[in-house]
């Protein structure tokens, strides 16, 4: 039997070792690449919503008073909460915002500030 020649079954355990390691790894890294772009999706969408709230704001004929203010709205078919705060500038004309963004997610609980995915400032100009 000279002519036959073939892997042992050494040589294949092996290759079939450095296969499952390499498998694996690639497996985590993609795992690893769809969570992180879940979370930027998440955090893109929570931008929008609160870089809508403040352009809201900003275009409502009686400026809001100072203060606190929460909701709660759906967008981009997920429902999503927001807190914001309005405070007094050293500029008369101008007030102050702050937005916080959440996920409306069962069971959540504590502040919705703590819990925020994105923070977004701005200002607005009140008429003199």
């Amino acid at each position: 039997m000279r002519g036959a020649r073939g892997f042992t079954l050494l040589e294949v355990l092996v290759a079939l070792a450095i296969f499952a390691l390499v498998a694996a790894s690639v497996l985590t890294a993609s795992g690893r690449s769809v969570r992180t772009a879940s979370q930027l999706e998440n955090k893109t969408l929570a931008m929008w919503v609160a870089d809508n709230r403040l352009t809201e704001l900003q275009l409502t004929d009686t400026p809001p008073a100072d203060g606190r203010d929460q909701g709660q709205l759906e967008f981009a078919g997920r429902r999503w909460l927001w807190q914001s705060e309005i405070q007094a500038t050293s500029e008369p004309a101008m007030r102050r915002v702050t937005l916080w963004v959440a996920a409306d997610e069962r069971g959540a609980r504590g502040d919705l500030r703590e819990r925020a995915l994105v923070t977004l400032s701005g200002f607005l100009g009140v008429p003199q």
